[in-house]
């Protein structure tokens, strides 16, 4: 079993039914919308057909609804690009007509103190870069420091500016919005700055019908960011290292090294960590990666990242479903060296409730008896969660009766999700236990770790117990830990 999902981006190459299927029965996990593109209509399109799709494939997968944030960008060019040579001025300013050589508008709050004289001004993938010469009150003169083509509305950035505008734009809460409407399982908010960010997203999606059954990812893409990344993670879901943005904020040489930095940081707050930007870009028109890209997802995979995610190669590109395939072969073939004794030690030195000390009672269990899988019922996700993130070398079987709740965990590494209902007690759910261990086809021959709340109705995860391959009731019970003093709701 591939402990890696797969995240895939929709767009014109997979905007029919039977193309999601095929990319879904290939391997993807989940499936992402941006919504930079696109109409409202083709929107809704996009994410019906995609619930249909995973309905014929028989699987449960998340759909993560991208916003575009505030990123600046330029405005239209005259013949839909410009080239800017070494040394020539360029003018950014307010006006609304088309840009040329000269000149070109650009939209952004208070221009005259956005930037200061001698400031670099980055455009596209960062590969044209200006200077600026000169602030005034409606516009900044530049120099092109590093000419090259630049197309229409290609993203702009002032890496030393500190622009405080609201993580969601008037564009970003309608799209959000019919996100919301035709079920999205996340929302991923672009350029994330702080973790109030976040908390703006949640009161936004909380006032709205259905909102609150969201999850957030944060977009990591601005250095800022990486200042406050644990305060960030308190309040998000998962996070998205996304190279592409991040990779003209950060200098280039620490991308890899801020990439490791944050898919760790993630792992120990048991919040999921997506890899993106480019994994598989050649295949947008091979049939074939490189070499340098299949070590780049195999490195992402050993960095521990719970997902690894495809953008033009699923959206636009001519092997949407090769790309998938290769993803889940170079997964498949790496994980076996991925080490989680680090992980698990820096684990052990942190501060953490009762339910974290029984999820590593539950890991600990398992490596120790070489269990097939460790079964955790959950109403919320959070203990599957929470035992995943110490990567255990089996599979976590997720069971709850929340469809909801299923398809959320399909981004989390290492866990597979069944429906099952409400357990009366202990005993049925010792009983059913193996019985659901193969069901979901996964796992070695051996032993099944179970995690529980005692007793099971309305308690949190309080205990562990080890139950034989067979499903008998015979197998001792391990009480892990004190049950947490707090009140709160059974596995939030």
């Amino acid at each position: 079993m591939r402990r890696t999902k797969i995240l895939a981006t929709v767009g014109p190459a997979t905007d029919r039914v039977e193309r999601l299927q095929r990319l879904i029965e290939a391997g993807a996990d989940a499936l992402r919308l941006n919504f930079s593109h696109g109409t409202d209509e083709e929107h809704r399109s996009l994410l019906r057909f995609a619930r249909e799709a995973a309905r014929r494939a028989g699987r449960e997968i998340a759909l993560v609804g991208d916003v575009q944030g505030p990123k600046i960008r330029i405005g239209e060019l005259s013949g839909g690009s410009a080239r800017l040579t070494r040394g020539m001025p360029w003018i950014l300013d307010q006006r609304p007509e088309p840009g040329d050589l000269h000149r070109v508008g650009i939209q952004i709050p208070a221009i005259g103190r956005a930037a200061r004289s001698g400031d670099p001004v980055l455009l596209g993938d960062g590969s044209v870069s200006l200077e600026v010469t000169r602030v005034r009150s409606d516009r900044l003169d530049t120099r092109v420091v590093n000419g090259g083509t630049v197309n229409s509305h290609a993203g702009l950035f002032l890496p030393r500016a500190h622009l405080r505008t609201s993580v969601l734009a008037e564009k970003d809460r309608h799209d959000a919005a019919v996100g919301v409407a035709e079920g999205i399982d996340y929302l991923a908010l672009s350029f994330v700055r702080d973790a109030d960010d976040l908390r703006e997203a949640r009161r936004w999606l909380d006032g709205r019908p259905n909102g609150a059954k969201v999850g957030l990812i944060a977009k990591i893409e601005r250095a800022e960011a990486l200042q406050g990344i644990d305060e960030i993670l308190s309040v998000t879901d998962g996070l998205m290292v996304a190279r592409g943005d991040l990779g003209i904020e950060v200098p280039l040489e620490r991308l890899a090294l801020e990439q490791k930095q944050l898919v760790r940081r993630a792992n120990l707050a048991g919040k999921f960590a997506i890899v993106a930007t480019q994994m598989l870009l050649s295949m947008v028109s091979s049939p074939r990666p490189t070499r340098a890209e299949a070590t780049d997802v195999a490195n992402a995979v050993l960095d521990g990242a719970d997902a690894v995610m495809l953008s033009e190669e699923s959206a636009v590109g001519q092997y949407p479903v090769e790309a998938v395939r290769w993803l889940d072969r170079i997964a498949q073939a790496t994980e076996s060296s991925f080490d989680a004794r680090a992980l698990r030690a820096a684990d052990m030195g942190r501060d953490g409730e009762s339910e974290r000390a029984v999820a590593a009672a539950a890991v600990s269990l398992a490596e120790g008896v070489r269990a097939r899988a460790i079964v955790t019922p959950t109403h919320s996700g959070r203990t599957a969660r929470l035992v995943a993130r110490l990567r255990p070398s089996c599979p976590v079987v997720a069971v709850s009766n929340l469809s909801a709740t299923r398809r959320k965990l399909a981004l989390v590494g290492g866990v597979v999700s069944l429906p099952a209902p409400t357990h009366r007690d202990l005993v049925e759910l010792r009983t059913r236990a193996a019985e659901l261990v193969a069901r979901a086809g996964v796992g070695r021959a051996g032993p099944v770790v179970l995690t529980a709340g005692y007793p099971v109705e309305g308690r949190p995860t309080n205990l562990v117990t080890l139950v034989d391959g067979e499903g008998s009731r015979r197998g001792g019970v391990r009480r892990a830990s004190a049950r947490s003093r707090r009140s709160r709701p059974p596995d939030r």
